[in-house]
């Protein structure tokens, strides 16, 4: 779908203050929608909705918290009677740590911040998608939902938003609402490489695990994310798309020289 392809509906992105969130409230403000931004970045949020004019609200909430996403959600107002589509991004970054030093509630902070953050958006927004005749939600998991890693709350938590995005597909399929998810690999956002740390992280075993050979752009997964959101895919729920620049096709390499030159 190009950039010029009409999308009229209004659009809530929770995490939406920067990387992935922020590229998919620039993209679907350029197809002619509308985007309330959930964020707990007040300023971040504020600034984005003035970069995008009257088609961005911002609202200031926990995304884990029921109480706070309902209250955010209200001040939405009468945008939300043009309610089409919900896209989870919020989430914590988690540093790799061996089980023996990562206490349980350094676990669940990371778990809830992805799972449980996903969930409550789409008991409230989704809930109110269905209520109102249908439309899309995109949940955004990784590629470590399907090759784990060292981070031992983060890519569970991310499997579990593969889950439950199948499980709500056939869940509300019947009320008009597809449901999907993205799984992006290593994507150049501050969750990856934050500004005050830039440079200072060696991504050469990034890109050596990746056959594209780079880090994956912000606008480039905002891209999949509203084709799930768009008319375009009206027969696809259920599904998670990686967007990893070729990770998961090439764990399997390494034993055989890695990839070809």
């Amino acid at each position: 779908m190009s950039v010029s392809a009409p999308f009229d509906g209004f659009v809530v992105i929770t995490g939406g203050a920067s990387g992935i969130g922020a590229a998919t409230a620039r993209r679907v403000v350029a197809a002619g929608g509308s985007v309330g931004l959930i964020d707990m970045n007040r300023e971040g949020a504020e600034a984005l909705a003035a970069e995008l004019g009257d088609a961005a609200l911002a609202a200031t909430a926990d995304a884990g918290d029921e109480a706070s996403v309902h209250a955010a959600f209200e001040t939405f107002g009468a945008h939300r009677s043009a309610l089409r589509g919900l896209v989870n991004c919020a989430g914590l970054a988690q540093i790799p740590t061996p089980i023996e030093a990562y206490p349980v509630e350094a676990w669940q902070r990371i778990v809830d911040s992805h799972l449980r953050t996903t969930y409550v958006a789409c008991r409230i927004v989704g809930s109110a998608i269905a209520a109102q005749g249908g439309g899309a939600i995109v949940n955004l998991a990784s590629v470590l939902s399907f090759r784990p890693g060292p981070v031992l709350a983060y890519g569970p938590a991310k499997a579990g938003v593969v889950n439950l995005t199948a499980a709500l597909a056939v869940q509300w399929a019947h009320r008009g609402v597809r449901v999907n998810a993205v799984a992006p690999g290593w994507t150049d956002t501050p969750f990856l490489r934050p500004k005050e740390r830039k440079g200072e992280r060696d991504l050469t075993p990034i890109l050596a695990a990746t056959p594209l050979g780079r880090l994956m752009k912000p606008e480039e997964i905002a891209e999949v994310i509203f084709f799930l959101l768009s008319p375009a895919s009206a027969v696809v729920t259920g599904v998670t798309i990686p967007c990893d620049g070729g990770v998961i096709a090439g764990s399997g390499w390494a034993p055989y020289g890695g990839f070809p030159a």
